[in-house]
């Protein structure tokens, strides 16, 4: 009888909840905790190779150009060689770039550490949420909130530990090996517990993914581009705009991660009682109105506040449209699914932080945050046309 059973149903009772499923969200929190120490470093990296702010920027650069490369090519591997060893591979290859960015004389291989960051790191996020799409089915859209939240803390804990390593007198470089010592240690728990293998490359259908998927992917691809927008922009507006300090800004942009894991933390307990859809809706409209407090009044304490308020909403944007959007697809397309997933991250960090500076260029820093609200009710449009794709060809969901 048991053989009869589908492999996602049987490996579910397997790791929902317990410790495979851990082991997932802690990867997750690695990947988070490397990429949240980049902007804490640009400054010291900036000084000690000597090199413009323009070359700063092709670092980002040069880790969504890696995402996308992923995004790309992913499936094709994930399908090859199966997600334990990729999601292993990942792991080894993200910590060895860590190590190579401590180790670089100069910027062509630092800007060569973070592309393998990119390629090796993407890895991690796009195998985490196919497999627990694959295991939870039933509870996805949680499952997600509460893998992001782990991760969200650990994108809290990282500019914190790379502040007191450079207060100890440590350096930046310590942070970054602590990092790198805990990614070692998933790596050799994964050797132990290991991940669900799921047979994609032989059950994976030639067909493409369904019309609902894309609209679902363009929400998700506008979701991180507001988040990415308001993460990278939020210290120059605070001083700038609002006429903090530099140093003030800093810390108070402090906020909007604070209220990113707050948020999911928060999002994992609500869905448990609400629709993903209402939500949605839910998590649109804080946003919407944070950013009104955010952005429309020059006191100080106002903003943050709106700061945080617009990061508690931002927080539920990618959990939930990016479990809406592998849902939307059949099982042996989660792979597939998940990758051009990250494809829409990395074009959205690519692209759209970059044009938030063009137009600030233009017409001010203040008017060009405009493009945040503009993103996130494109983001909305988008949702909406998934949902009622969803509705009328619905067959995606038959083998969940």
């Amino acid at each position: 009888m048991c053989s009869t059973l589908p492999t996602h149903a049987v490996e579910a009772n397997m790791i929902a909840p317990g410790p495979r499923t851990w082991q997932l969200y802690l990867a997750l929190g690695f990947f988070q905790f490397v990429i949240s120490l980049q902007g804490n470093i640009f400054p010291f990296l900036r000084v000690e190779l000597d090199i413009s702010y323009r070359t700063i920027g092709l670092h980002p650069t040069a880790f969504a150009c890696g995402i996308i490369l992923v995004g790309l090519l992913g499936p094709r591997v994930i399908s090859q060689f199966g997600r334990r060893r990729m999601l292993m591979v990942g792991v080894f290859g993200f910590a060895t770039a860590a190590v190579l960015l401590c180790l670089a004389p100069a910027a062509p291989v630092s800007i060569a550490s973070f592309a393998l960051l990119g390629m090796s790191g993407a890895f991690i996020p796009v195998i985490v949420f196919s497999t627990l799409a694959d295991v939870r089915p039933e509870k996805r859209a949680v499952a997600f909130n509460e893998a992001t939240a782990i991760a969200s803390i650990f994108g809290i804990i990282a500019p914190i530990l790379t502040g007191l390593c450079i207060y100890a007198g440590l350096g930046w470089r310590s942070a970054v090996l602590a990092a790198v010592a805990y990614g070692l240690a998933v790596l050799a728990s994964l050797t132990r517990v290991g991940v669900p293998a799921f047979d994609t490359a032989a059950s994976a259908p030639s067909g493409m993914l369904p019309l609902a998927y894309w609209a679902y992917w363009t929400a998700v691809a506008f979701g991180i581009a507001t988040e990415f927008c308001v993460l990278l922009w939020a210290p120059t507006f605070l001083e700038s705009v609002v006429g903090l300090s530099a140093a003030a800004a800093a810390t108070a942009a402090v906020a909007f991660a604070v209220a990113m894991a707050v948020g999911r933390l928060a999002g994992s307990r609500i869905l448990r009682i609400v629709a993903v859809p209402t939500l949605f809706v839910a998590a649109v409209t804080v946003a919407l109105l944070g950013f009104l407090f955010y952005w429309g009044t020059s006191d100080a304490a106002v903003s943050i506040a709106g700061l945080f308020v617009l990061g508690f909403g931002i927080s539920l944007f990618y959990p939930l449209v990016s479990g809406q959007a592998i849902g939307a697809t059949l099982v042996a397309q989660h792979d597939r699914a998940s990758a051009r997933t990250a494809l829409a991250g990395g074009v959205a960090i690519l692209t759209m932080p970059g044009l938030l500076g063009e137009l600030a260029g233009r017409v001010g820093l203040h008017n060009a945050h405009l493009l945040v609200p503009t993103l996130i009710v494109a983001m909305l449009a988008a949702f909406l046309v998934g949902r009622e794709l969803e509705r009328r060809h619905p067959f995606a969901h038959l083998d969940q």
